[in-house]
């Protein structure tokens, strides 16, 4: 079994903003949910999509599934109700509005749910 991430690299905070809806003018409105103890680290990779498209991320934020708050959340059902609702979920971190592009809910080897990445530009 895998241990948690590092509570020491786990310093960093955030706001996760999910899409609730468009107006008329398609301005969304965004539901805000304030995470703490997570870690986001610049990274330059390409990686592929969910909808099979080539991306460049800029960061990926590493959320652990019992030391970050909120722990445990479900982040691609926040992912798939923000683009339902017309809009990408976004990640606000150093005053810097991020797209989450990728959400990646990892395991241990016991099947038990570890951390997550969000995939970030």
């Amino acid at each position: 079994m895998l241990d948690t991430i590092p509570s020491s690299i786990l310093t960093h905070s955030a706001t996760l903003r999910i899409c609730t809806g468009v107006d008329v003018w398609e301005n969304p409105s965004f539901q805000d949910v304030p995470l703490s103890r997570i870690c986001v680290q610049p990274t330059h990779s390409t990686v592929m999509t969910k909808d099979n498209t080539e991306v460049g991320l800029n960061s990926t934020a590493f959320v652990d599934a019992r030391l970050s708050v909120p722990a445990g959340y479900d982040f691609q059902a926040a992912q798939d109700t923000s683009e339902a609702n017309g809009s990408p979920l976004h990640l606000i971190y150093n005053g810097r509005d991020y797209v989450v592009l990728l959400v990646d809910a990892l395991c241990d080897d016991t099947g038990t749910y570890h951390h997550a990445e969000l995939g970030l530009v």
